[in-house]
C-alpha cells in the first residue's frame, strides 16, 4: 500500500509513482513561470536523472542509450544578465567557462544546424578531466539558453547518426507557455530533491493550468495533494488548510482531502478534529485515485504525534480493523 504522509520525507516515492502515469521518457523542458519550450527526440536514451533549480529557472534531463556508452545532458535556463542572446552567444559564453575550468581544452566550433527558425550552434572537444568526448548544441533566444550535450569514451562528432537524428528532431519556441504537465514535472522534480518549500506554490500553480474537462480531474486531486503535502513539510499548514478548503469544495468525496485535513489537525495537535476529518476520509475511501488507497494512519508520521491520547489513538487501530 502507498504510504502519502503529509509532513514527512517518505512521501518522496509517492509522488515518482504518481509521475509515471505522465510521459517518462519525454525530452520536453520548459519553466514554471517563463515562456519557452525546448522538445527533442530521443527514444533510445533513457532518462535516468532530472534536475531543477528552486528559483525557477533551470531544469535538466541526464540521458543514456542502451549500453551507457553515450550520455545525453539536456538543459534549458535562463541567463537574464547576458541578454538578449543568440545560440551562438550562448554557446561562446558556456564554453568560454568549460575552457576556464581546463585551460589546455581545444574546442572544435562546428556548423550552425537549422532547428525551426532558430539555429544551432555546435561545438565539439575531448574533456582532459574526465577523458570524455563532447558534443555540444546550444539554442537561445531572449534571456533562455537550451545545451544539449553529448559525452563518451568514444569518439563522437554530430554526423554520428543517433546524434544526428536528436540533433535534427530539436524545436525551440521561445515564445509557449508552460503546460500543466510541464509545470507539474518541474515541481515534482523539486519535491524528490527534497526542495519542498519551491515545489509548493509550482504544484499549486499546475492548478491553474488544468483543462476543465473531466479528464483533469484525477490530476486536479493528485496536484493538490501534493501542493498540500509541501506547503505542509514546510511548516505552511494555514496554506495547505486554505487549498484543502478549495479542493473539498470542488471534490467533496475525494477521501485524501479529508484525510490531509487530519494530518493538520494532528500537527496542531487537535485530536478531536483529526477524529472528525479521518472519519470523513474512510466514510469515502472507496473514492480513492484507481490503483491507490488510503494510507494506514497508524503508520503516518504526523498521526502518531497524537498517539499518547489512548481514547483517539483506539479509534485510530480501529479504522484499520474496519478496512
Amino acid at each position: 500500500m502507498r504510504k502519502c504522509t503529509l509532513f514527512a520525507f517518505a512521501v518522496l516515492s509517492c509522488t515518482v509513482a504518481r509521475a509515471q502515469d505522465m510521459h517518462p521518457q519525454d525530452y520536453t523542458l520548459s519553466l514554471p513561470a517563463h515562456p519557452g519550450r525546448l522538445h527533442l527526440e530521443a527514444p533510445t536514451f533513457k532518462i535516468v536523472e532530472a534536475s531543477a533549480k528552486p528559483d525557477g529557472n533551470e531544469f535538466g534531463l541526464r540521458g543514456q542509450n542502451p549500453d551507457a556508452s553515450v550520455s545525453l545532458l539536456v538543459f534549458l535556463f535562463r541567463i537574464p544578465e547576458e541578454a538578449p542572446l543568440t545560440s551562438a552567444k550562448c554557446r561562446d559564453s558556456m564554453l568560454d567557462h568549460a575552457q576556464h575550468a581546463d585551460p589546455s581544452m581545444h574546442i572544435q566550433l562546428e556548423k550552425v544546424l537549422p532547428a525551426g527558425n532558430i539555429p544551432l550552434a555546435l561545438a565539439h572537444y575531448f574533456e582532459n578531466a574526465s577523458q570524455q568526448h563532447v558534443v555540444r548544441a546550444f539554442v537561445a533566444k531572449g534571456d533562455l539558453c537550451s545545451d544539449i550535450e553529448f559525452s563518451s569514451r568514444q569518439e563522437l562528432t554530430a554526423d554520428v547518426p543517433d546524434i544526428k537524428a536528436i540533433l535534427a528532431s530539436v524545436t525551440f519556441d521561445p515564445e509557449a507557455r508552460p503546460s500543466f504537465r510541464e509545470v507539474f514535472a518541474y515541481a515534482t522534480v523539486l519535491f524528490d530533491h527534497k526542495m519542498v518549500k519551491a515545489a509548493a506554490p509550482i504544484y499549486e500553480q499546475s492548478l491553474s493550468l488544468l483543462p476543465a474537462e473531466e479528464a483533469a480531474a484525477k490530476w486536479r486531486r493528485i496536484s493538490t495533494d501534493q501542493a498540500v503535502m509541501a506547503y505542509g513539510m514546510s511548516g505552511d499548514i494555514a496554506k495547505s488548510r486554505s487549498l484543502l478548503a478549495t479542493a473539498i469544495r470542488l471534490d467533496p468525496q475525494y477521501p485524501m482531502n479529508y484525510y490531509n485535513l487530519a494530518c493538520a489537525d494532528a500537527e496542531e495537535g487537535d485530536a478531536s478534529g483529526a477524529r472528525l476529518h479521518l472519519q470523513q476520509s474512510f466514510a469515502r475511501r472507496e473514492n480513492v485515485i484507481p490503483g491507490e488507497s488510503l494510507p494506514d494512519p497508524t503508520q503516518d508520521d504526523s498521526i502518531l504525534k497524537l498517539r499518547n491520547d489512548k481514547s483517539f489513538w483506539l479509534f485510530v487501530e480501529s479504522l484499520q480493523k474496519d478496512r
